[in-house]
């Protein structure tokens, strides 16, 4: 009997940055340490992984086997629509900047220059707006407030075009725990028995999305 192929999984992580003129820029407080431990539990899990990594360097990110890196959103844009036909699921958890300076500088913008008046744009969208065929799967990431997180995240992952998405509250920003939840597009919300590890976290993500991730991308997977 043949072994049936591994599901190929692709992991945005860590921020995007925005240049304001040659050295500034706007940009996300993303660790990519969330991201990463994902990668690894579904690498441990058996899929085949590929990570996308953002500005920064979370610990162990160079023991994966394929890391290609990303500074601004239009990149990210770029690798996922070079390596997104080629998988299975995609774990959106990057953290995109929602901004962008309409006309950054071109060179450094000086102190004694007086104000500075910053004309932004939105960052396209870019989950959304992926072409995604019916057998891959899209998990999402929604960070926002606790008294707003659960209709939020309903939102945008429907806007997202998202399967699910994991709701993490804000205030557990830079924390080494997640008191996260996954919501699903039939209206089923899980949550783990309290604040978790990042690292338990991530095994108990991976095992509740891979059935439903395998059933979609068929039965050979």
């Amino acid at each position: 009997m043949s072994t049936p192929p591994r599901i190929r999984a692709l992991v945005t992580l860590g921020p995007t940055y925005e240049a304001l003129d040659a050295i500034r820029f706007i940009g996300n407080r993303s660790s990519g340490r969330m991201g990463l431990q994902i990668a690894k539990a579904l690498q441990q899990a058996g899929c085949e992984v590929r990570v996308l990594a953002g500005v920064c360097q979370p610990d162990g990110l160079d023991s994966l086997p394929h890391v290609e890196r990303f500074r601004t959103a239009e990149q990210l844009r770029d690798l996922l629509t070079a390596h997104w036909p080629a998988h299975d699921v995609l774990v959106m958890a990057a953290a995109v900047a929602d901004w962008r300076a309409k006309a950054p500088e071109q060179g450094k913008y000086r102190r004694g220059s007086g104000e500075w008046m910053l004309a932004l744009e939105p960052v396209p969208e870019i989950l959304g707006s992926l072409q995604s065929r019916r057998d891959q799967f899209i998990i999402g990431f929604a960070l926002e407030p606790q008294e707003e997180l659960l209709d939020s995240a309903r939102r945008k992952l429907q806007r997202k075009r998202a399967d699910c998405i994991v709701a993490n509250p804000l205030e557990t920003m830079d924390s080494s725990s997640i008191c996260g939840s996954l919501l699903w597009t039939d209206g089923r919300v899980q949550q783990p028995a309290g604040a978790q590890s990042k690292v338990d976290f991530a095994h108990w993500l991976t095992a509740q999305v891979l059935p439903a991730v395998r059933t979609r991308c068929g039965d050979t997977k």
